[in-house]
């Protein structure tokens, strides 16, 4: 009897030993190896994830939805590298690769926000969590859709602006919004492959290979640049210049003849000179540059690059080779990237024209410089150039404007440099001087609008400047203001500097 009730005691908590381990024992659901059981292949994206937390097995499943999109990004690198030729111009292969992947995540981050977790269970036995993400392939190819078809639009309206615009810089700035926008489509045309089971995309009546290519081949071929450099070594850093700005595709006119179809000008001045440092092993030599980028067509300054530096060398020779690679390599880099933003379109804001040379270079005071060596260097006006000027005075010019006094300097004088200028607005009747539409202009080749230099240094009573910088020679300038009524004086006066 004792037996009997031993053995059941045995039983009961063999029994109730067990019990735990049967309700734990809880059955592996299937999705985990095999979702597609419960979320087909041609109607589901799945993506499993497995965490110590519930919350990492759930961002594990995003992931491994993620991934299927993230693994498009060296297919979409091949599409994509032709656009980020004209997209990324002066910049390296580093950030030219970053600038792809972060064109191919717009599209495929936007497609994630419609990722569900739909499944979650935990593995009682070794307290590992699983998860379940799922996107639903025809909502997430619907959305996709819609946007591929707005983005055609938009290119078809770019690229009808393109080919209708006189102006180059509208053609070429439309050109790039077309590719920047197909590239941006075809970002989403690889997701929409991806989600659509038949694994296609949609086709593009704009081919991205074909308007990149004519991009290019406007900018080498229709539109013009002209460089020049004055100072040490002028002609080793205009030749580098020359060079970088091939490799990024603008034509540079070889000829002092051809100035006039510019487009762009790009005029520098450089200087190098020995450092007086104190060093009985070493020799150093002071390096600067002062660069302008202007856009030929209106005379506006849309770059300034000053720069300034120093290298050192056990002879003054190889210093002096030290400090002109420096300078070449960053005067280029600069000129290169600020031409490639203006062409197509992004505003940056402008340093001070003419501060790396001066400054360095300044004992005491520094001269304010409104003309450069590089500018005075430019080709002159030709006498019909000047006949037209004279002519624009006189049909411009109100008769009810202020009056322009020049005081300095004066006709006819030839001046040392630096220069003092003084001159008074003189209103008629009662109306105000209005600042606003005053504009100072060097008359070479081009116009060149000097006026932000001068703006310091104006007031309502007119301009007086202290030690302005001319070099020698001839300089021919135009000076326009007008009042608060609207009425318009223009003067064209003449500073000579021996």
């Amino acid at each position: 009897m004792k037996y009997i009730r031993f053995s059941i005691i045995c039983l009961i908590a063999l029994h109730i030993i067990l019990i735990p381990a049967f309700v734990y024992a809880e059955k592996r659901p299937e999705w985990i190896n095999n979702p597609a059981l419960s979320y087909p292949e041609e109607k589901y994206l799945t993506g499993v994830g497995e965490g110590d937390t519930q919350k990492s097995a759930e961002e594990r499943a995003y992931a491994a939805i993620a991934k299927i999109f993230r693994a498009e990004v060296s297919s979409k690198s091949v599409e994509l590298e032709k656009y980020l030729q004209i997209e990324s111009k002066g910049k390296t292969e580093a950030q030219r690769q970053l600038a792809i992947e972060e064109m191919t995540k717009v599209s495929s981050e936007k497609i994630l926000e419609n990722v569900k977790i739909v499944q979650t269970w935990q593995d009682k036995t070794t307290a590992r969590y699983y998860a379940l993400a799922v996107i639903n392939r025809s909502h997430a190819a619907a959305a996709l859709k819609e946007r591929i078809n707005a983005l055609d639009a938009e290119a078809k309206d770019f690229f009808r602006k393109a080919q209708e615009a006189t102006d180059k810089f509208e053609r070429i700035r439309n050109l790039r919004r077309v590719i920047r926008t197909l590239a941006l489509r075809e970002a989403y045309n690889a997701d929409f492959r991806i989600v659509n089971s038949a694994g296609t995309g949609l086709h593009s009546s704009i081919n991205l290979g074909n308007i990149t290519q004519e991009l290019e081949e406007f900018i080498s071929k229709g539109f013009n640049v002209y460089v020049t450099v004055a100072g040490d070594n002028s002609s080793a850093i205009k030749k580098a210049v020359i060079e970088g700005l091939n490799r990024d595709g603008f034509s540079v006119l070889k000829e002092n003849r051809q100035a006039n179809l510019a487009d762009l000008l790009i005029i520098g001045e450089a200087a190098l000179w020995k450092a007086d440092i104190p060093d009985p092993k070493w020799k150093y030599v002071r390096w600067c540059a002062d660069f302008q980028l202007i856009d030929a067509k209106n005379g506006k300054t849309f770059g300034n690059i000053s720069r300034a530096g120093r290298e050192g060398h056990l002879t003054l020779s190889e210093a002096e080779n030290k400090a002109m690679r420096a300078m070449q390599k960053e005067i280029v880099s600069v000129i290169s990237g600020q031409v490639a933003s203006f062409v197509y379109g992004e505003a940056k804001s402008l340093e001070d024209a003419g501060a790396g040379c001066s400054r360095e270079k300044a004992v005491g005071a520094i001269p304010i410089t409104l003309i450069t060596l590089a500018e005075a260097l430019l080709p002159d006006m030709s006498d019909v150039q000047y006949e037209n000027i004279a002519r624009d005075i006189q049909s411009k010019s109100d008769s009810a404007g202020p009056i322009i006094k020049v005081v300095t300097p004066e006709e006819g004088k030839v001046y040392a440099p630096p220069l003092n200028i003084e001159l008074y607005f003189i209103t008629k009747g009662l109306e105000e001087i209005d600042i606003s539409t005053l504009k100072v202009e060097y008359l070479k080749l081009f116009s060149i609008d000097i006026t932000q230099r001068v703006l310091p240094y104006v007031s309502k009573q007119g301009i007086k400047i202290s030690n302005a910088q001319f070099p020698s020679g001839t300089h021919n300038l135009k000076i326009t203001i007008g009042d608060k009524r609207g009425a318009v004086t223009i003067q064209k006066f003449t500073a000579v500097i021996k």
